[in-house]
């Protein structure tokens, strides 16, 4: 199974390739929209990891969710999940939006089995055909 990571922080990349490497993925890790588009575009993932916001000094960047409207459109077949440390009403409402199917985690909240729990729930699908 194979996993982007969409984050700008490198703490949270090393810390989600982490738990995702020990879950027998293989990662791929894009800390920018045009950098997620290019992983995206050359390599057949599963699973995507997203952060809405993909600019920490830029609280109205939404380029992480730009990735996750993309993989919606073009990759249905593919999983995401969001993770955020933004207004989580504000962030969850754009994501229902786009798909109520959409879990989302908060950084302040993290919690690793939670996460994991999640990734095991998508892939156990994958296998099933869902």
């Amino acid at each position: 199974m194979n996993a982007l990571i969409v984050e700008d922080l490198a703490f949270w990349q090393d810390a989600v390739r982490e738990i995702l490497t020990e879950a027998g993925y293989t990662v791929w890790v894009a800390a920018s929209y045009d950098e997620a588009l290019e992983i995206l575009a050359q390599h057949e993932l599963h699973l995507a990891v997203i952060d809405p916001v993909l600019d920490d000094t830029n609280r109205h960047n939404r380029d992480g969710l730009r990735v996750l409207r993309h993989i919606l459109d073009e990759r249905p077949a593919m999983r995401a999940i969001v993770v955020t440390s933004s207004d989580p009403k504000h962030i969850q409402r754009e994501v229902n939006e786009m798909s109520p199917d959409v879990p989302m985690l908060w950084k302040d909240e993290w919690d690793d089995e939670q996460f994991l729990s999640i990734v095991r729930g998508f892939a156990d699908r994958s296998v099933k055909g869902d």
